[in-house]
């Protein structure tokens, strides 16, 4: 090869350690395959952690399916103890009256926190009440005394004494409808209409309660007062709340709301006249 040949073919560029500015050091082959590591062991543990949150909310789910499927059952149960109690306010024999006071009795043996049995004629409110030692003892504690996602239906636990002008029950909001799932249905006027009437049945006695009020609130509603000690208490409690003048007593039925707001509730009250 002549001079004049060599001096025609371009050189390679080069960096300023002499070097061609292409070529790819060991160093740095090593650092790529170092990051590449990295990022395959990083993905596996994205993957871990995917893999162990979705178990963890199978399980979850599970758990609330078969918690609801209890609830189911036990409820079920009891209820058909409950279809041969007679459906008038007043029982019209002593038959009626013993009929009544045994299944109290049995009741208050399966649970001795047992109260009353609460029903909505028409819909699938159709429980039994316990009271608890606070207002969070039945939150996740079934009938049956056993944990549950979602417990029973409770009083609150200060209405106490041989007469007491308002009660206020409470119950978890079930998406499948179950417990007080439906509350919110009377926030529609018609269902209302359709479905006025609260029972209860207590020891011997069956009262009917007239349904005059439902709405979306939060737990600074007045509505859930219940410090009557003071004369003339009740009767300003009546005027605060729209309630009939001649409510011989107040029954609350309150339930959460669905969402990111942890002090909603909906509320339905209805007065024993």
């Amino acid at each position: 090869m002549d001079k004049k040949t060599a001096e025609q073919r371009p050189s390679k560029p080069r960096n300023q350690a002499g070097k061609p500015r292409n070529a790819v050091s060991a160093k740095a082959v090593a650092q790529e395959a170092k990051r590449s590591r990295g990022a395959g062991f990083l993905n596996i543990c994205l993957a871990i952690l995917a893999t162990i949150f979705c178990g963890i909310i199978a399980v979850v789910i599970y758990a609330q399916v078969t918690d609801l499927e209890t609830v189911r059952e036990e409820h079920a149960a009891l209820q058909e103890l409950i279809i041969e109690i007679p459906e008038t306010t007043i029982p019209q024999s002593s038959a009626d009256i013993q009929h009544i006071s045994a299944f109290d009795t049995g009741m208050r043996e399966i649970n001795p926190d047992y109260l009353c049995w609460l029903k909505i004629e028409d819909t699938v409110i159709n429980y039994p009440v316990v009271r608890g030692r606070d207002n969070e003892e039945y939150l996740n504690l079934s009938f049956h005394g056993e944990t549950n996602t979602y417990g029973a239906l409770f009083m609150d636990y200060r209405c106490v004494g041989e007469y007491v002008p308002h009660i206020i029950i409470y119950g978890h909001n079930v998406r499948q409808g179950d417990l007080f799932g439906t509350l919110r249905n009377y926030l529609n006027e018609y269902y209302m209409e359709q479905h006025p009437i609260i029972t209860l049945k207590v020891n011997d006695q069956v009262f009917d309660y007239e349904i005059f009020a439902a709405r979306q609130t939060d737990i600074n509603d007045p509505a859930y007062f219940l410090d009557f000690s003071e004369p003339g208490a009740f009767k300003d409690y009546l005027e605060r709340n729209d309630a009939p003048e001649d409510a011989l007593q107040i029954i609350t039925l309150s339930t959460c709301v669905s969402g990111n707001n942890r002090d909603e509730r909906v509320i339905v009250q209805a007065a024993l006249r």
